[in-house]
């Protein structure tokens, strides 16, 4: 029983030298018991063993991967619970704070210098504006909105409806050709009941814009075809009315077009699409 008990602390004062946890007196006595039992020696290279093959075995389990129901069990647990500790209420009371009366008015003034400040700064904004309380783009038109206003302002010109009359074709193209850029023909529209009566430039989006104005029997009404070099969103044909006038516009590689006249014309889409292969 004794011998028993007496192998078991060894093996457990062993066991602490090999772990590192033996302080130095105990380990120079384990030394020494090393150097001199041979049964030491012999539970020292056992439990040594012992030791590093457990290593081993560990080292290898880190190395395999996690299964995957494990992942799945840590990816979807819920998140611990965090408690929050409120102060009693004599802390409270503590942390309390009442402003002086001049503390309270240096506030008031700077707040009202902040407020100021960013409603300046909101107003001054270049593109907005304020009517009425409510705001206004300024920046919001676009080509299009320029190529009605041309439009409806030539149409209200019957005798300046042209700058270049339809007498006169081989000028026309040129003119518009070398200000715009664009190589185009002057679509015969006549099947659509269509007159050709001239040409004019003008600018949409800050980009030259070339206008070719036909009449419509003895009706006076006015349609249009323009082309620019103007890149729309979409290359799909765009049917649009702005300010009672009708827009089909549709684009190629080289240039944009539309056909443009009054809103009532039911038959744009038709003009257009003969335009298209005409122009």
């Amino acid at each position: 029983m004794k011998a028993s008990a007496s192998s078991s602390a060894l093996e457990q004062r062993i066991s602490a030298f090999l772990d590192g946890e033996a302080n130095e007196h105990e380990r120079q006595e384990i030394e020494a018991l090393l150097v001199n039992e041979p049964q030491a020696r012999a539970l020292h290279d056992n439990l040594k063993r012992g030791t590093d093959y457990g290593r081993r075995v560990f080292d290898d389990a880190m190395k395999e991967p996690l299964p995957l129901e494990l992942v799945r069990t840590i990816k979807n647990a819920p998140l611990p619970r965090r408690a929050i500790r409120l102060p009693d209420d004599k802390k409270r009371q503590a942390l309390s704070f009442k402003p002086s009366r001049t503390q309270a008015l240096v506030a008031c003034l700077l707040s009202l210098c902040l407020g100021g400040g960013i409603g300046y700064a909101l107003g001054t904004q270049p593109g907005s504006t304020r009517l009425g309380g409510s705001e206004v783009q300024l920046d919001s038109r676009d080509w299009l909105d320029d190529v009605v206003a041309h439009y409806r302002l030539y149409t209200r010109l019957p005798d300046r409806l042209v700058e270049i009359g339809a007498d006169r074709p081989g000028d026309i193209l040129a003119w518009l050709t070398t200000g715009t850029g664009i190589a185009f023909r002057i679509p015969d529209l006549s099947q659509s009941g269509l007159t050709f009566a001239g040409a004019r430039l003008f600018t949409a989006d800050n980009r030259p814009s070339g206008l070719l104005l036909y009449r419509r029997g003895d009706e006076g009404e006015i349609i249009a075809i323009t082309f620019s070099k103007t890149r729309p969103d979409t290359n799909k044909p765009v049917e649009d009315i702005r300010a009672d006038t009708g827009l089909v516009s549709w684009s190629t590689p080289l240039a944009t077009y539309v056909v443009v006249g009054p809103s009532s014309a039911a038959d744009l889409d038709e003009i257009a699409a003969k335009a298209a292969g005409l122009i």
